[in-house]
């Protein structure tokens, strides 16, 4: 079983827990937490915990928001092997336990690993199994006469998220709507599978940085190798090329393809 807790997800706080383990074994005795132990080196402020059955475990941290200090609850567990929709509805099962906990100090939930503010009743709902794709992964488009639209979010199901560069104003709706379709069938048949974009156009995976070889560096989005990219920029992410025959045992990076395909998509 992988041991890499690649999804984040907090409940936002009205004043820091006291006592994280205390809550814990609170949470233990409602049988909403199965097992806890204190994380080695961090005391009773980290939980390690297994709950609703599995032996898939989840650290229950305490930290405050990088960004404005909020109190945070945060649960980081892996979701790569359940899936979408299972691996967010667990999750939300196990914020879900704290939040009966805390009652009232609990303000709403933070998705950190899509970078999403949520509240309670995202929470409730994802907890019960209505669980779509706007719900892990977030779209995000950014630029002025250039555009940019990346996601947040997909990761932490072991597939890349994904970057389209040099959009046209116009081609944002269908850039959002290709990369929702390609991360539909990625989720379906893993990084082995066969993709292509709505109109049948077949396309495969290209790293970012490898992308960033074949256009503009003044694009938003466009960077160097080792600069930071700002927060959700630093996990697995691609873009997309159109799938030409190989040539001496290469493929062609056909980036512009796909920004072809979608000038001609309807918005």
């Amino acid at each position: 079983m992988a041991e890499k807790y690649t999804s984040k997800v907090a409940l936002t706080l009205s004043e820091p827990v006291p006592d994280v383990g205390e809550l814990v074994a609170a949470a233990r005795a409602a049988k909403d937490i199965d097992r806890a132990a204190a994380v080695r080196g961090e005391g009773e402020d980290a939980q390690e915990v297994h709950w609703g059955g599995r032996m898939q475990k989840a650290v229950i941290r305490q930290v405050e928001d990088d960004l404005d200090s909020t109190p945070l609850l945060r649960i980081e567990t892996y979701v790569g092997g359940d899936g979408l929709k299972v691996g967010m509805q667990r999750q939300a099962l196990l914020l879900q336990a704290l939040a009966r906990q805390l009652k009232a100090q609990v303000t709403g939930v933070r998705d950190l690993s899509a970078l999403a503010d949520r509240d309670q009743a995202w929470m409730n709902r994802l907890a019960v199994g209505a669980v779509e794709y706007d719900d892990a992964v977030r779209p995000v488009a950014e630029g002025e006469g250039t555009w940019w639209v990346r996601t947040h979010g997909a990761a932490r199901f072991d597939v890349p998220d994904l970057e389209l560069y040099g959009l046209k104003r116009g081609q944002v709706a269908s850039a959002e709507a290709a990369v929702r379709h390609v991360h539909d069938q990625l989720f379906a048949q893993g990084l082995k599978g066969e993709l292509e974009l709505p109109d049948g156009t077949s396309v495969y995976l290209v790293p970012v940085l490898e992308a960033w070889q074949h256009v503009p560096l003044e694009w938003p989005g466009v960077g160097k190798a080792g600069v930071d990219r700002g927060p959700g920029l630093d996990g697995p992410r691609a873009s997309l090329s159109v799938r030409h025959r190989p040539r001496l045992g290469k493929w062609k990076v056909d980036l512009k393809g796909v920004l072809k395909v979608l000038e001609s998509e309807p918005v």
